[in-house]
């Protein structure tokens, strides 16, 4: 099943980004109802499941501001990729003081 998710996320067309490594998501769109299929049609979100997949071996990295809510969101989406099939050691968490409050990135690294 969880498979069968990714290669969904695969199917979708990822947004035009400046980084391919680095994917950003803001507060307005992650305060939207979640659930596994709004979150692979959120393209940051989508885009960044695609880029781990076509890099074997690689890590998704959440980079998040190190307060309360930057902690929840972090520990929130890495609970949600792992729901959705990437392996929890696969993920990685980053307090980053240059992390705006209200965004979260999540970054490919290989």
């Amino acid at each position: 099943m969880k498979q069968l998710i990714l290669i969904a996320a695969l199917c979708m067309p990822a947004a035009a980004l400046a980084d391919s490594d680095s994917f950003s998501i803001g507060a307005d769109q992650w305060a939207l109802p979640r659930s596994g299929s709004a979150l692979l049609h959120l393209a940051p979100f989508s885009a960044a499941v695609q880029d781990w997949v076509a890099h074997p071996g690689a890590r998704i990295v959440i980079v998040h501001a190190g307060s309360d809510q930057g902690n929840l969101w972090a520990g929130e989406l890495s609970d949600w990729l792992v729901a959705l099939g990437v392996p929890s050691n696969q993920i990685d968490k980053r307090v980053s003081g240059d992390q705006p409050e209200d965004s979260i990135t999540l970054m490919v690294e290989r």
